[in-house]
């Protein structure tokens, strides 16, 4: 492989996030054999994620959202200029061969790319369009126009999963690149999680992990609960993963304790927040639960579980039929279905047998096709040839 070519790498969120972390793992090669700067929206622990192998500098932007009316859709076009011109200086600063936008809700860093003639790639892991991603009308409207804008100012678009890849026009510059699953998630602690959180060590434990979000579908994981203790009185629910700091997200927070209560199953279910060492908390799984109402792009923590050795339970949304094969690797069901979540993970506390070849069978699918050798070439390649 030639030197990696200068990258700036612009984030999209302060906090780390699925599009974060997979792009970590594929820009380390660049660390490796050239330079990394990676800019982000200010404080948080994305930054943090990428401090050994980058220069991380802050600036104030945000991604895009829908506008809903004229007078929003007026404000997002002045938004659009200013954080170009912004961005344009970053680029200037950094003089790089290439730009990496982490997202495609970040039009204004393509903009100034290509006003300051530096070929940018976008790692694409959002569904915007199509029957794949549930949005209609308005939305799915606003998300065309957007994948559109990519396309055109973009050098190359690295997509997460083909579901995502298929929103766009075929051609060269779209390529797949899943994101790389390493061998790491089999070592972990399962007692000192429970202890940590206060869980039991007797009764099964089903964990979820995730951005706490009405899109991750906590609480229909809550209502899940009370339905599988019918059967398992002793069974628990831990919810690890924090909102992010807006006000949807912590509303959604509070309301979970709300559901919990009026489930019946407030002693039951642990918020555990951030966890570190997320190994532990997919050994205390017996059952990894993947609830969303969200249309994934690609759906990781359910393969960390899996590589993990923990059977998994997940809504059939987006990109996930096509990540997780039902029945062999997994277990899907239809999203915001508490009733065939909770039927779900009772019939694999049932059948541990069945659990365990599920469990077996998710692992190898998941180290084989999600090799993180092959990835990084696929996506140093893409790279490469958007900076020429």
């Amino acid at each position: 492989m030639s030197a990696a070519p200068r990258t700036l790498a612009v984030l999209h969120l302060a906090e780390p996030g699925g599009p974060s972390t997979d792009l970590g793992a594929h820009l380390g090669w660049i660390a490796e054999e050239g330079r990394l700067d990676v800019l982000v929206p200010g404080p948080g622990r994305a930054a943090a994620g990428f401090g050994a192998i980058a220069r991380i500098a802050q600036a104030p932007y945000s991604a895009l959202t829908t506008p809903r009316s004229p007078a929003a859709l007026a404000r997002a076009a002045a938004t659009l200029r200013r954080e170009a011109r912004m961005f344009r200086g970053r680029i200037r600063a950094v003089a790089p061969d290439v730009v990496v936008v982490a997202t495609t809700t970040l039009p204004a860093a393509l903009l100034a790319a290509r006003l300051e003639r530096v070929p940018a790639v976008v790692y694409a892991a959002e569904l915007l369009t199509g029957e794949a991603s549930g949005r209609s009308g308005h939305e799915a409207a606003a998300g065309r126009a957007l994948l559109s804008m990519n396309h055109r100012l973009a050098a190359g678009i690295v997509a997460c999963s083909d579901t995502v890849a298929r929103q766009f026009p075929a051609g060269p510059d779209v390529t797949t690149v899943c994101p790389p699953i390493a061998d790491a998630y089999g070592d972990g602690d399962g007692e000192r999680f429970r202890a940590d959180h206060g869980i039991g060590s007797g009764g099964p434990c089903m964990v979820t992990v995730g951005n706490v979000s009405r899109g991750r579908g906590q609480d229909v994981a809550v209502r899940a609960l009370a339905r599988v203790r019918r059967a398992v009185p002793d069974a628990r629910l831990a919810i690890v993963g924090e909102p992010f700091p807006r006000e949807a997200d912590l509303a959604f927070r509070a309301e979970l304790d709300r559901v919990a209560a009026d489930a019946g199953v407030a002693d039951a279910v642990s918020f555990c927040g951030f966890v570190e060492r997320i190994a532990d908390a997919y050994a205390a799984a017996d059952v990894f639960l993947n609830p969303t109402r969200f249309p994934e792009a690609f759906g990781r923590a359910a393969c960390e579980a899996l590589v993990a050795g923990r059977p998994v339970v997940s809504s059939a949304v987006g990109a996930t039929p096509e990540v997780l094969r039902d029945g062999r690797t997994a277990v899907l069901v239809p999203p915001e279905d508490e009733g065939a979540l909770a039927d779900a993970v009772s019939g694999l506390l049932r059948d541990p047998e069945r659990a365990k070849s599920i469990a077996a069978a998710g692992r190898a699918d998941v180290l084989e096709r999600f090799d993180p050798e092959r990835a990084r070439g696929v996506f140093a390649r893409a790279i490469e040839r958007a900076a020429r």
